[in-house]
């Protein structure tokens, strides 16, 4: 993974540089300017030319892991459940014609709309809890604007952890298939053939069929139960509550410790504690704000209270 500054992209992994001093995942990050005067951030040496070897900055980065306008597309965010005694319909199918290589992987890559504004290729995980989507989208969906929560977690893999960034899409379609309310990890790009994966949350309202004779995947919708408002079980609700909740407590306590270490001593401003305590403030805001979002959300669909401990 290579930032430079001047982007969204590198802003992101320029806080992940404050060395924050909270337990979590540490990885080594490399520092370095140009001729040109641009900084450079790699999480590989290997990516630092040789030339700026001898005065590079190597770091030890941190990363704790926790446990906006709607486009018309994406109202009503409500998913009705169907009426008791009321006339069931014949369940909706939808095809799409998919990609069937990536190389020699043989992925399933598709054609996805997000936000009833962005379309880019992304392939069919079915082994993925969540849906994942590349810097580089998410940038372009504008997802690190003010409007937008967008929360600093890692991430584990076969790999180890990650740096990445937590956020919300909107509304997420596949060929007439719609799922509102998406949530989503950000990372560095997987593959230059696609923009992210799609996983199960995605599929929760879906049987999904791959039919490789005629290279399209099909989505058949699912009867919503009462037991599931907004398209999801009191498991999903649960979790993801916990998840924003948990993460917003721990970066208060984090600023809370920092200000009372600040108070104490002068000599805090040398060691970067007041930066660290700024990314801390700011990282509470974006963790509240998609607890916000999702409380509303659960409003809007009747979730029960007790669904929403945490």
């Amino acid at each position: 993974m290579h930032f430079r500054s001047g982007s969204t992209a590198g802003f992101v992994a320029a806080a992940l540089l404050l060395s924050l001093s909270i337990p979590g995942h540490a990885a080594e990050y490399f520092k370095w300017t140009d001729e040109a005067g641009e900084l450079h951030i790699s999480d590989s040496l290997s990516n630092v030319p040789e030339k700026y070897r001898r005065g590079i900055e190597s770091r030890q980065l941190e990363v704790s892991k926790p446990s906006a306008t709607m486009p018309p597309e994406a109202r009503p965010f409500v998913q009705q459940a169907p009426v008791a005694g009321g006339e069931e319909k014949p369940p909706k199918k939808y095809e799409v014609a998919y990609t069937p290589n990536e190389g020699s992987a043989k992925r399933v890559i598709i054609s996805a709309r997000f936000n009833g504004s962005v379309t880019a290729p992304i392939a069919i995980d079915t082994g993925a809890p969540g849906t994942i989507i590349s810097v580089s989208l998410a940038e372009k969906l504008g997802l690190f604007d003010e409007v937008h929560g967008s929360l600093l977690i890692s991430t584990g893999g076969i790999g180890g952890s990650a740096p990445a960034v937590r956020s919300i899409i909107d509304t997420v379609e596949v060929g007439g298939a719609v799922n509102n309310f998406v949530p989503i990890t950000i990372i560095k790009p997987i593959s230059d053939s696609f923009d992210g994966l799609l996983g199960m949350d995605f599929f929760s309202n879906y049987s999904v069929t791959i039919d490789t004779k005629r290279k399209v995947v099909i989505f058949e919708e699912l009867q919503l139960s009462a037991e599931q408002p907004g398209g999801h079980d009191q498991e999903w609700w649960t979790t993801l509550f916990k998840e924003f909740a948990t993460s917003r407590a721990r970066w208060k306590e984090y600023s809370e410790a920092l200000g009372r270490r600040i108070r104490a001593s002068m000599k805090s401003i040398e060691n970067k504690d007041m930066e660290r305590k700024e990314f801390a403030d700011e990282q509470y805001k974006e963790a509240d704000k998609l607890f916000d979002k999702l409380n509303t959300y659960a409003r809007l669909n009747s979730v029960p209270m007790h669904w929403k401990h945490y």
